[in-house]
């Protein structure tokens, strides 16, 4: 009987350690408007993002459909730091397309979002200028909630 006490407790104290020591992470970054990138808060890889254009034309029609961006090189050489002036060539769209020609449209609303790894993604918006650089974001720092956790974050113009 007191074999399998101390197996049960055993078996739970191992199980325990091994769950608790499994990495998560929240995909959390912020938009350097000086540099015009974003970066990794936790150091983590960036592999995907998905861009969308959250303006509307004065006739309804949304600008242009979101853009999902994918790294297609070595994952061990994936970047913390994804920069809008620069893109590095191992960035491709998701239909294969290199994503170097990506511009921002200028005057427009988007929304930036980093996921995967099975873990909850994170988005930011930004805001760009006439010129289509990047002049506003909601997460100019590490350590802000969120889009999803806050609710809907409005940017005023």
């Amino acid at each position: 009987m007191r074999n399998r006490k101390i197996r049960k407790y055993g078996f739970l104290l191992i199980l325990s350690i091994l769950l608790s020591s499994c990495k998560t992470t929240d995909h959390q970054f912020y938009f350097d408007i000086n540099k015009q990138s974003i970066k990794s808060c936790d150091n983590e890889r960036i592999v995907k993002l998905l861009i969308q254009n959250d303006s509307i034309k004065p006739d309804g029609f949304l600008y242009e459909g979101g853009k999902f961006l994918v790294w297609k090189g070595n994952p061990s050489l994936a970047p913390d730091e994804f920069s809008f002036i620069n893109i590095n060539k191992d960035f491709h769209y998701f239909e294969g397309k290199s994503a170097k020609d990506f511009k921002f449209k200028s005057n427009c609303k988007y929304t930036i979002e980093k996921s995967g790894g099975g873990n909850p993604s994170f988005k930011i918006r930004i805001l760009t200028d006439s010129l289509g650089k990047v002049y506003k974001t909601t997460h100019p720092t590490c350590g802000l909630k969120s889009l999803e956790e806050d609710g809907y974050v409005n940017v005023p113009n």
